[in-house]
């Protein structure tokens, strides 16, 4: 009930993670420091935040992805991922970095797993395979949002050898796409299928990748029965 609840709360955090910035001070880790208390501040003032005045830059072809950041609170893991690179560079921990090349990914995911209407795609006045393309597009712009403020981040901690690696998270999203419109009335078998496919490909060196042809001509296939049932 203080009106200066916000300083006693960010005194508090000081108080409580006292021995463990006396070693980040013994290490010299003052950027790391630093990052910290501004996430804290963050913290403190989260419940003051309202999701709804945050106006995403997605490209609206396919507004489940406006909808799918607010519905999943989304937006709130990007700032994490972006100390974890850091965490990762700073401590030469090359898994960490792959794992926040993971978790974009899923993320970039999440649109996908959502569906339209049929109604929506009847009335749509591209063919399948516009319809496919554009999907792709928004998706590639899209992640690439998500993706600029890590790859920003790689630049500024020097990592250029390791930015080839962010191309990787446009694959599982175009992935999930075809999967999406190949299984449209069955999303359980969506899920399944895209599973198998992503395990496969990193544990048989990305042998189904050689299918794709064909789960393309099956996406644009029930993509057509969908635009004539």
């Amino acid at each position: 009930m203080k009106r200066n609840y916000k300083l006693i709360l960010f005194t508090e955090y000081l108080i409580y993670s006292f021995p463990f910035y006396l070693v980040l001070l013994v290490k010299s880790e003052f950027v790391f420091i630093g990052a910290i208390m501004l996430f804290k501040i963050v913290l403190i003032n989260l419940p003051k935040f309202n999701l709804k005045i945050i106006k995403y830059p997605f490209n609206t072809f396919n507004i489940y992805w406006h909808i799918s950041f607010r519905k999943y609170k989304l937006v709130y893991i990007l700032p994490l991922l972006l100390i974890v690179v850091f965490m990762a560079v700073k401590s030469n921990n090359q898994n960490l970095l792959y794992a926040v090349f993971l978790g974009l990914s899923l993320i970039a995911c999440v649109p996908s797993f959502e569906r339209e209407t049929i109604a929506e795609i009847k009335h749509n006045p591209f063919d399948s395979k516009k319809y496919l393309r554009f999907q792709f597009k928004n998706s590639i712009i899209n992640t690439c949002y998500l993706v600029f403020p890590i790859a920003l981040t790689m630049c500024l901690l020097l990592q250029w050898e390791k930015l080839i690696f962010l191309i990787f998270i446009f694959i599982a999203p175009i992935i999930n796409l075809l999967f999406k419109y190949i299984y449209f009335n069955n999303s359980y078998l969506q899920h399944i299928f895209f599973t198998i496919f992503m395990a496969g490909s990193l544990f048989l060196f990305g042998v189904p990748f050689l299918a794709l042809p064909f789960i393309y001509k099956k996406a644009i296939k029930t993509l057509n029965e969908l635009k004539t049932c």
